[in-house]
């Protein structure tokens, strides 16, 4: 009885907690705040603040994120009946605190939608008509646009929902219920005037930057299939320059300048990878949110000694710490590369029919008879004789290239996370897979807020790259390439019994890709960085970050040996190549570290607010290498140091190290958003100088006017935006000299070669390099002027600059007397000048459906060297150092056409020769019909002399610094089509072309080309402006002469990339879990325009052959996103 009581008693209490629950889960108000969200996370976000449980089947919930609710101190039903109808959905609470989710009674869901018409006015906040603006149907097809009055119009269903949108304001969504007429206004949309752009040590706004900074997103480059980031920035950042000289997988080619050629020595701009000095080149463009470039010296001189060629910020992506499912994105695609420019070498026939012209005029025999061109044409002579295109044998016509990319970004609790990887496969054009590069890209970022005080993050990254090339370098003037511009094309590849043919003193290039080694690079980068974060009061927080980075590479480089024997000869081997074979191994270790600390505050008093940075940095670095070799492997299969022969091996290895310690500020004022203040200050200890002067102090100085915010402005508000004007003025540094890491010291270094002590081998050690304690910064100082302009509710933008920069104490190594035994240290002695401007314009807009985006940059800087000190102008080649012209300027003779018959008084019929030439011409070459003449220009009297010399008629002629560089981008997209192309190019560039490159017998292994053909020839083509000279054999007077005859236009124009999108309707996408899905194709480079020689791509201007050519890519995408 007692146990039945208690049992009773049990019982009335549970029911009562119960019935309390049910009543006080009832009673209960929430706050919802939620944007682009789906039901599952709003359902989620009550049963966190409330005893609720919900309960529904999944297949009736859409999974779209088009939930957008603020509400504060709601009860439960009030919220669920704001969100669910328009869902078609309805709710029940049950008993045991749970609320079913059910679909609107069927007899409802089976009947047509009722439809009605709905009118309306479409306003700003001032309460002015909005022209234009996109009136949708949610979930329809239905749509319309408001008339000059901003009304509209619409058939919809009694319970949908109605989507306005215009560019530049708000998008806003609107439940019909009982409404016929509906009359909005849109709120504007400051999100661009408020973006954020990364500059030194922080973020600032956008509109309120005093300084030049250039900045592009991830949108920018995930638009392309790049191989690169450094590369992938062509075209994107007025005032930035990229040049890509070659194409070939794995290889560093991209030179990056910042408003022109800064200085002689090193111009390569400081790149920070999330605030630490890194490569971009090796990085996952999957993982980068934006890209800064610090372009003048008031946004630069904050990282002082290094900024003197401009700074490039690379921020990786930042973590999503919102309450919100994980997002998994997917990036795949496979494509093909071609080569865009190629020589075309003359074949077989042409050779030699030009070669035999060659020799005649020069007076010596011809090479070959009748015979010979019996054999190459009717194949007689196989293991002597062939007709081989050299350039196809060692190119292939395609190689493929693919990518692999998942990212998935979440957060739990209240920590963030990301993870991404990549691999990457680029397979290079030349034959024997000799060469390409695997890429394999790991990053894990996570960010933690403990106790609303401390943030911590952990940035790691992995990066795991395995390249391979030929033994000798594809650049110009050797390696493969070059080879096969220098083997008659009368040689065949292989002889008849399927070995390889021998060419002579140049060897099958073809026989090396495949058979003759190759270099094998394997590279690993570790990188770690922790940064934490103290918020000490509000605006007033302290961080500090540590940051590791381990760089550990392989370089295995074999020699295999190749023996080359005619079948028709077999005892007696032709040639070997790599006689002894060998191994050679180098190793390389790098750890670098980084730490710093800095304080960042913020506060307002009224209409006044002060922000600054102040912080402490230290960063070190320490190299060590190591190499040994070894000959006479017994296996070339995968072979280790130690099978091959102890004799003859080697060894080598050495280290290095620097350090550079700072301090720096910055301090910002901005009264009322209309006038902005900005003082920078830096201070750097360089481990490079010594310690006298050591020590560089760089400030900066800038202000901006928002002229837009001025009271008198109020009659443009309509219009005008934002006009801002700005000014600054800084000083930079530059710590980087280019000898020795050391160059205040006096360093010995191992000699070799000395005589014997008895039998023991002799080490000697001497001062290669002359010591300068002296040494100290490059100094540059910067000035630069400009506005930015926004107008017509941000769709129109509007950037420009001019700046002027001086570079001074350039470091330069003076020349002295081979007596002195040892090479000049660098000393501070040059000045350099660029000066120039940059424009930038964008627009955007969307109407309807149709949405659409035009940018266009254009940029300018002229260069010239205003100071050498006391050293005598470098006019010892054609590239010339000298006060008043730019950097390594073209300098030589102005061409006037060919020589003719007319231009010699007589010609002698026994030696068939003309003599006596009636133009001006340079003693001692023996001049004939065919050959360049130049422009008397001056003589020893300053006035023309009737002769051409070097001393008085050489001029400067023009530069490879790329002038009037230029962009030009569209995107536009329509319902889920969407279509980009960019054109990129430069507009004023010179080059030259020596060598094999652009000539033809002027040594005895320099072949034609088939543009060789339109030679100048007294009998068949007397044109004085035919494209080539007449034809000498080992002569090269007409080409080593530099003239305005082989000075090319390097400007071109560029289809830089094409691209057609395809997004899958989300309520297909939808059904199988997938947020968005978007197919894709995508062309790179796949037209260029230029008058520049037709075998070399404009980009490489001077060059002697060889290079790994230029590639058109052509892929194949898919993206995904998950949610």
């Amino acid at each position: 009885m007692i146990n039945r009581k208690k049992g009773i008693v049990i019982l009335l209490t549970l029911l009562l907690y119960c019935f309390t629950g049910i009543v006080s889960a009832q009673s209960k108000t929430i706050s919802i705040d939620v944007k682009n969200v789906g039901l599952e996370q709003v359902f989620s976000l009550i049963e966190q603040q409330s005893a609720y449980k919900f309960s529904y089947r999944n297949s009736i919930l859409d999974q779209s994120r088009d939930i957008s609710l603020k509400m504060e101190s709601e009860k439960i039903e009030d919220i669920l009946q704001a969100i669910l109808p328009a869902k078609g959905l309805q709710y029940n609470i049950a008993a045991g605190n749970s609320i079913v989710i059910t679909r609107i009674a069927e007899t409802r869901s089976n009947q047509a939608p009722q439809q009605k018409r709905i009118t309306g006015n479409i306003t700003d906040e001032k309460g002015e008509a909005i022209i234009g603006a996109n009136i949708q149907v949610k979930g329809t097809a239905t749509g319309t646009i408001t008339d000059f009055d901003g009304k509209f119009e619409i058939e919809a269903p009694v319970n949908g929902t109605i989507l306005i949108s215009y560019i530049g304001y708000l998008n806003e969504s609107v439940n019909i219920g009982d409404r016929s007429v509906i009359n909005v206004r849109l709120k504007e949309d400051t999100k661009l005037l408020d973006e954020v752009v990364v500059v030194g040590y922080g973020t600032q706004k956008k509109v309120n930057l005093t300084g030049s900074v250039s900045m592009i997103t991830a949108d920018d480059l995930n638009s392309r299939p790049v191989s690169s980031v450094s590369g992938g920035l062509q075209g994107l950042l007025s005032g930035v320059t990229v040049v890509n000289t070659s194409g070939q997988p794995g290889t560093n080619n991209t030179s990056i300048r910042i408003r022109g050629l800064g200085t002689i020595g090193n111009s390569n701009p400081l790149v920070l990878v999330d605030g630490v000095e890194g490569d971009m080149s090796t990085l996952n463009p999957e993982d980068i949110q934006s890209v800064s470039v610090l372009k003048d010296a008031a946004s630069a001189s904050i990282y002082g000694a290094r900024a003197a060629n401009g700074v490039i910020l690379v921020t990786t992506k930042r973590l999503n710490t919102k309450d919100q499912a994980p997002t998994i994105s997917v990036n795949a695609y496979y494509g093909t590369q071609t080569p865009t420019r190629l020589p075309q070498m003359a074949d077989a026939i042409e050779f030699m029919t030009l070669d035999n012209e060659a020799r005649n005029n020069v007076g010596t025999g011809v090479a070959w008879q009748d015979y010979h061109f019996n054999h190459v044409l009717n194949g007689t002579a196989p293991n002597l004789f062939g007709n081989t295109d050299w350039i196809s044998a060692v190119l292939n016509s395609n190689a493929p290239q693919q990518n692999y990319a998942v990212n998935v970004n979440g957060n739990l609790g209240r920590s963030g996370y990301l993870l991404s990887y990549r691999y990457f496969d680029q397979a290079g054009l030349t034959v024997g897979n000799s060469t390409g590069e695997q890429r394999h890209n790991l990053r894990f970022k996570v960010d933690s807020r403990l106790l609303d005080k401390v943030e911590i993050s952990t940035n790691i990254g992995y990066t795991m790259r395995n390249v391979v090339s030929p033994i000798g370098a594809l650049t110009s003037g050797g390696g493969a390439i070059y080879t096969a511009m220098r083997i008659a094309p009368n040689v065949p590849v292989y002889f008849t019994d399927g070995s390889w043919a021998y060419g002579g003193g140049n060897t099958n290039p073809v026989a090396i890709l495949h058979d003759g080694g190759n270099t094998k690079f394997d590279a690993d980068e570790m990188s770690l960085m922790s940064v934490a974060k103290i918020d000490i009061l509000k605006g007033w927080d302290i961080s500090a970050t540590y940051s590791i980075v381990n760089r550990n590479s392989l370089t295995q480089v074999l020699r295999k040996s190749i023996t080359f024997t005619n079948p028709e000869t077999p005892e007696t081997p032709l040639y070997i190549y790599n006689n002894p074979n060998s191994l050679n191994n180098s190793d390389a270790r790098q750890r670098q570290q980084t730490f710093i600390l800095q304080s960042n505050f913020e506060f307002d008093i009224d209409k006044h607010k002060i922000s600054g940075v102040g912080g402490f940095s230290q960063e070190w670095s320490v190299l060590r290498q190591f190499e040994a070799s070894r000959i006479n492997l017994i296996t070339e299969q995968d072979p280790t140091l130690n099978l091959g022969s102890k004799e003859g091996m080697s060894n080598n290895g050495g280290a290095s190290q620097w350090a550079i310690r700072s301090g720096f500020g910055r301090l910002n004022y901005n009264y009322s958003d209309r006038y902005l203040m900005e003082v920078n200050l830096r201070y750097d200890l360089s481990s490079r100088f010594h310690k006298s002067n050591r020590g560089g102090l760089f400030p900066s100085f800038s202000g901006a006017w928002r002229i837009s915010e001025e009271s008198f402005m109020e009659f443009s508000r309509n219009f005008l935006d934002n006009v801002k004007l700005r000014a600054s003025w800084g000083m930079l540094g530059n710590q980087y000299v280019g000898s020795t890491d050391y160059p205040y010291l006096s360093v010995l270094n191992e000699v070799t070669g000395l005589s014997s002590i008895g039998t023991q081998g002799t080490t000697g050690y001497t001062q290669t390099t002359l010591a300068n304690p002296l040494l100290t910064w490059e100094k540059i100082d910067m000035l630069d002027i400009g506005f930015d302009v926004t107008l017509l509710k941000n769709r129109l933008n509007i950037t420009f600059d001019w700046y002027n920069k001086n570079t001074n104490d350039i470091l330069l190594q003076l020349k002295y007397p081979n007596q002195i035994g040892a090479s000049p240290s660098e000393q501070n002695v040059g000045s350099v000048n660029n000066r120039g401007w940059e424009i930038d314009l964008s627009w955007r807009d969307k109407i309807g459906e149709f949405s659409y985006g035009l940018s266009f940059n254009l940029s300018d800087v002229q260069n010239k060297i205003t100071d050498l000190g006391d050293t005598a102008p470098d006019m010892s080649s054609y590239l010339i150092r000298r006060v008043g012209d730019p950097i390594d300027a073209f300098y030589g003779y102005i061409a006037e056409g060919l020589m003719t018959p007319d231009d010699f008084t007589f010609y002698d019929d026994f030696e068939q020769k003309y003599f006596s030439p009636k133009v001006p011409v340079v003693m001692g070459p023996d001049y004939q019909p065919g050959d360049i003449k130049y422009k008397d220009i001056s003589g020893p009297q300053g006035i023309p002399d009737g002769r051409i010399s070097p001393e008085y008629d050489r001029v400067v002629l023009g530069s490879a610094i790329p002038r009037y560089t230029y962009s030009f981008k569209t995107d536009l997209m329509y319902q889920g089509v969407d279509f980009s192309f960019s054109l990129q190019g430069v507009g004023k560039a010179d080059g030259y072309l020596t060598g094999t490159a652009r000539h033809a017998f002027q040594d005895m292994a320099a072949y034609p080309q088939k543009i060789h053909m339109e030679r100048y020839n007294v009998v068949s083509n007397p044109n004085p402006n035919a494209a080539y000279p007449r034809l000498t054999y080992n002569t090269d007077f007409n080409q080593a002469a530099f003239s305005t005859f082989w000075l090319e236009d390097a400007s071109y124009l560029r289809l830089k990339n094409v691209q057609v999108g395809y997004t899958l309707p989300a309520e297909i996408t939808k059904k199988a879990k997938i947020e968005k899905c978007r197919f894709y194709v995508s062309g790179d480079n796949l037209l260029t325009l230029s008058n520049f020689f037709y075998a070399y791509d404009p980009e490489t201007p001077i060059s002697s052959g060889g290079y790994y050519p230029q590639i058109k890519t052509f892929v194949v995408g898919v993206n995904l996103t998950f949610q």
